[in-house]
């Protein structure tokens, strides 16, 4: 199914005014909005909202904050998190890190919208899972643990000492 199907099955919710979806880095992935409302706007904004909402309960030592919600005057905001990497604040090859915005503005609907919201953000994750990215190349033959170890062995401080010592004995040029 495609992402845009996933999305509108939030459109059935009593209220619905528009969703849109995000990458963990706040880039707008899709949307859908059937009402004269500056979606990618409203969106952004909650979007930047979950991510303060999810350094605070860092912060404050509670954990990842996987869902926000915003109840004002006109309409209702949930913000919701999936994220399968260990980094909170960013996405992983092979996880999926996505934040799904939900607005409407029905207060009655708001536990059928907690329900679908969830729904609908496991069905996404497949589609925009991150890549395992490939092994990295070998350093000219050599295993990586390898060129390390040449490279620590090159600023042991008896090779550095050794360095300055050939600098220091050679003769000082015209100035």
């Amino acid at each position: 199914m495609d992402v845009q199907k996933k999305l509108a099955r939030l459109a059935e919710i009593d209220g619905f005014l528009g969703t849109a979806l995000f990458s963990a880095e706040g880039r707008l992935l899709a949307k859908c909005e059937p009402f004269d409302l500056d979606l990618k706007l409203v969106a952004s904004l909650a979007n930047s909202l979950l991510v303060h909402a999810q350094k605070t309960s860092l912060d404050m030592g509670f954990g990842r904050c996987q869902f926000t919600y915003i109840h004002t005057e006109k309409a209702l905001v949930l913000a919701r998190c999936l994220n399968e990497g260990r980094n909170p604040l960013r996405a992983e090859p092979g996880k999926c890190h996505i934040h799904l915005i939900l607005l409407f503005d029905n207060p009655d609907s708001l536990g059928i919208a907690k329900l679908e919201i969830n729904k609908v953000i496991q069905s996404l994750a497949e589609d925009f899972r991150m890549p395992d990215l490939p092994p990295p190349p070998r350093l000219q033959g050599r295993r990586p643990a390898a060129h390390l170890r040449d490279v620590a062995e090159s600023l042991s401080d008896a090779h550095v000492d050794a360095v300055f010592d050939g600098l220091l004995a050679q003769p000082a040029g015209p100035l």
